[in-house]
């Protein structure tokens, strides 16, 4: 073997982008996954990030948004009540709900050029452990504290089954969420 490959050092640094962000350097890309949406000044936050982006600079981010999911071959209404308690959860949390299907105008409003602009389905397929009941233990607590459903609706302790029972009577993927990437370019 050769030797080791050249690398740009990584740096990994706490900040909260609700704050100044001053004292973070300059970078030539800066990335975010499911973020903004969760802070109350999305707007705000890209503004205080481009202020830490060079020119020409790429700034790809990917967020989510409610929408009229999930769907599949038939109805799902164990897996709707489901997406309903996350999505009200992150709404009573302070998060921006809708924030995937405006991130082009967000990131337009901030003076970026958009490169790229797509939407990825969040899939569950048949015969494949779903990730919900993984999902609902966590975010249980946080649907109690904010009054969303109790652990009596959600039943955790027989959750996984009926999920798998729902998806096997009906078959076939389901989607179950939206996923928005937006990358949006400095000019530079």
């Amino acid at each position: 073997m050769g030797g080791e490959l050249d690398a740009a050092p990584i740096d990994y640094r706490a900040a909260d982008l609700a704050a100044g962000l001053d004292d973070l350097g300059r970078f030539d890309v800066i990335v975010g996954r499911r973020i903004l949406m969760y802070l109350p000044d999305a707007s705000g936050t890209l503004a205080r990030l481009l202020g830490l982006a060079k020119p020409g600079a790429v700034l790809p981010f990917q967020e989510h948004a409610r929408t009229n999911l999930p769907f599949g071959l038939a109805a799902l209404p164990l897996h709707r009540r489901l997406y309903d308690w996350i999505w009200d959860t992150v709404a009573a949390e302070g998060g921006d709900v809708t924030l995937g299907l405006r991130l082009v105008d967000q990131m337009r409003a901030q003076g970026l050029v958009i490169t790229q602009a797509r939407s990825e389905g969040v899939l569950i397929q048949p015969g494949e452990a779903s990730f919900l009941p993984a999902l609902m233990r966590i975010m249980l607590p946080r649907f109690i504290e904010h009054g969303i459903a109790s652990a009596e609706e959600v039943q955790p302790d027989t959750l996984e089954q009926r999920i798998r029972d729902e998806h096997h009577a009906i078959g076939g993927t389901i989607v179950w969420d939206q996923a928005f990437l937006v990358a949006g370019q400095v000019a530079g």
